[in-house]
């Protein structure tokens, strides 16, 4: 019987591979969470606003709703869409006119870091031409230029 003389990886070689591993895995987690991958910290993140209260106004159970939407992100926020129950609310400019909305600090439909707009969308803004009513819950949704989105339900 022939015995044959094994040979294996000597243990020095072994943990400088195991270093190089760990090396190696440390730069890939260090690169991702210091934005080199992944998208993260790049110029085009996006913006972050919340809504800080709301009303709906009116009398007759047909209101106009206010809300005051802060921005908290780091860049201008620009609105760019209203929806309202998953319609989509046009613009006063916009043809047909079906609702005007506007911020009303600064001017516009932008706001600047840590500033409070105020977003109105008064009477006759649904596509029949009615207001809100009572006792509904509406899902309004405004959504950025650069997709920032934020929902909330009102309900009178």
């Amino acid at each position: 019987m022939i015995v044959k003389k094994r040979k294996g990886i000597s243990t020095f070689i072994a943990t400088l591979l195991l270093m190089v591993l760990a090396v190696a895995a440390g730069v890939v987690i260090y690169a991702y969470t210091m934005g080199y991958l992944g998208g993260l910290g790049s110029p085009q993140t996006m913006g972050d606003i919340s809504v800080d209260t709301w009303s709906l106004t009116g009398t007759n159970n047909q209101y106009a709703l206010t809300a005051y939407v802060r921005n908290i992100g780091k860049t201008t926020f620009q609105l760019d869409q209203v929806y309202v129950n998953g319609v989509q609310i046009k613009v006063a400019s916009a043809s047909p006119v079906v609702v005007g909305w506007v911020f009303t600090y600064p001017s516009g439909s932008s706001l600047a870091e840590n500033v409070v707009g105020t977003l109105s969308i008064p009477y006759g803004t649904s596509p029949n031409g009615y207001a809100f009513a009572g006792s509904i819950t509406y899902d309004i949704k405004l959504i950025g230029i650069d997709n920032t989105q934020i929902s909330f339900q009102v309900k009178k």
